[in-house]
């Protein structure tokens, strides 16, 4: 007697939450965010969204030594697709510092935190996740 029932050849193998890709923008946290809490509870204003000056720090040299250590770490290829041309590198996360009301220099995160990613995966990531922020 079998008492495992055959899996019908119409359904998955393997079961993919409903609603992991409902959204365009979705973050591994859920969107959870706790900003306004944080902010009220230490009586502080947060800034408007966005980073200000963060695109003048992409010329800063001290980036472009820590995007050189990345694209070297990652052997000058794309994570995900491998692809070894238009390579940038990515946050996995930002950090913004409450008590400097300031996101942390994109050179000054630890090497798990960025990845070599092409334009095009990281265009296509961008387009359908959301950075997570941390405050810290």
């Amino acid at each position: 007697m079998n008492l495992i029932a055959p899996i019908p050849a119409t359904q998955p193998r393997f079961h993919i939450g409903e609603g992991r890709y409902e959204s365009m923008v979705n973050s591994r946290f859920n969107d959870y965010d706790f900003k306004e809490e944080i902010a009220t509870s230490i009586d502080i204003e947060l800034p408007e969204k966005g980073h200000g000056t963060y695109g003048q720090l992409l010329f800063d040299v001290r980036w472009r030594n820590r995007r050189e250590e990345i694209l070297i770490r990652d052997n000058r290829c794309c994570v995900i697709c491998s692809n070894s041309e238009s390579l940038q590198v990515h946050h996995r996360q930002y950090h913004f510092i409450l008590a400097l009301r300031q996101f942390k220099s994109p050179w000054d995160y630890e090497d798990y935190l960025m990845i070599s990613l092409c334009e095009r995966c990281h265009a296509k990531g961008h387009a359908r996740f959301r950075v997570p922020i941390i405050y810290l």
